[in-house]
């Protein structure tokens, strides 16, 4: 199961609080180095205790503006999650405009339509595959070849 979240603000300041028990948290960030035309990608995995367990960072060449790398961002950190097959993962990102089009009908013929339009997708198979577990019998895994039903959702 996956959840984002935009922060609360109190008194101007973020205030990082700890998932519910049972849940990581996945916090995003982005930073657009125009300067120097890159941008760097980070997201740290924390626990319900607020213990680190995982960091990733990655860059990438290419003048962005901030809710294009803030959503590149978000995809980047769904196709890192996948590997990693935590159960309940809490993503919480600060970019008001990128949290809005994912949980909105959002989209657009632009370049940040586009990747709006890819982090939902692939949330969405993953989310195909969640809900198909309640039918079968035990655990399942497909490699190479996804399952018939699957197909529409990649």
């Amino acid at each position: 199961m996956l959840m984002m979240m935009f922060p609360g603000r109190f008194y101007g300041a973020l205030c990082w609080e700890k998932p519910k028990f049972g849940w990581v948290k996945c916090n995003v960030d982005t930073n657009v180095f125009a300067s120097q035309g890159k941008t760097g990608f980070g997201c740290v995995l924390q626990n319900s205790k607020g213990c680190f367990l995982a960091a990733r960072c990655a860059g990438m060449a290419g003048n962005f503006r901030a809710r294009e790398a803030e959503a590149l961002d978000i995809c980047e950190a769904l196709s890192w999650l996948k590997g990693l097959q935590f159960p309940c993962v809490f993503i919480e990102i600060d970019c008001l405009q990128v949290f809005q089009a994912l949980v909105e009908e959002f989209s657009g013929p632009n370049g940040f339509g586009l990747i709006i339009k890819e982090c939902r997708s692939m949330n969405f198979a993953a989310h195909s595959v969640a809900r198909a577990a309640s039918s079968m019998s035990g655990p399942q895994e497909w490699n190479s070849v996804p399952p018939l039903w699957l197909l529409n959702s990649l």
